[in-house]
């Protein structure tokens, strides 16, 4: 017989919001995944964060603000890759994956992105943090793949078939995203060609 939690039920029998709780994160195929955060110059995992909070509330109860843990997505990385191993854990599912590690790496990789602008100035540091960025778009899209890919596993979908599909805003965020980063190398290469030119002149 099934029961329905009241207020004067007692406290062990009331349904409470699973931390460990199954099918409450967000899927998606690596490759979708990797076209969606390079091309939007990592701007995509601001969303992705969002929806992996938003699937948790939805499937747990829990009170929380996806959309500020989305907009502020690097303090609460640990926490959300908590969830992911605590459900991998509960599921008997093995993946080394190192999620807090892998954490503090991220975090590393945005500390690092803050603060390159503010002690290379332009010009001659304009191609230097263009290239040094897209390094650290490199190295962040190698961490959350691995982040990815534990998630998809937790989901019994290794492929993340489910969502693989690129969608017509998918799409349209994806051109607009390479022309920016497209803009941003013209401007810089621009840049350092006039301040040499200057230089010798």
């Amino acid at each position: 017989m099934k029961l329905t939690p009241t207020p004067d039920m007692p406290l062990s029998d009331r349904k409470i919001p699973s931390d460990d709780a199954k099918n409450a994160l967000y899927v998606v195929s690596i490759s979708k995944f990797v076209w969606l955060y390079v091309l939007t110059g990592s701007g995509y995992i601001f969303y992705w964060s969002y929806r992996n909070w938003a699937s948790y509330r939805a499937a747990t109860g829990v009170d929380i603000m996806p959309i500020m843990r989305g907009v502020f997505w690097p303090f609460f990385i640990l926490s959300l890759f908590e969830k992911v191993q605590n459900g991998l854990e509960t599921a008997g599912r093995s993946c080394q994956w190192y999620p807090e590690a892998r954490g503090l790496l991220i975090m590393l990789l945005v500390l690092i992105s803050v603060l390159l602008n503010p002690f290379f100035s332009p010009p001659s540091g304009t191609l230097f943090v263009f290239i040094a960025d897209m390094v650290l778009i490199a190295a962040g899209t190698g961490l959350f793949v691995g982040a990815q890919r534990a998630i998809n596993l937790l989901h019994d979908d290794p492929q993340g078939r489910s969502n693989s599909v690129l969608s017509v805003g998918n799409l349209v965020w994806m051109v607009l995203g390479g022309l920016h980063l497209f803009f941003v190398a013209i401007v810089a290469i621009v840049t350092l060609m006039v301040a040499g030119y200057l230089a010798l002149t």
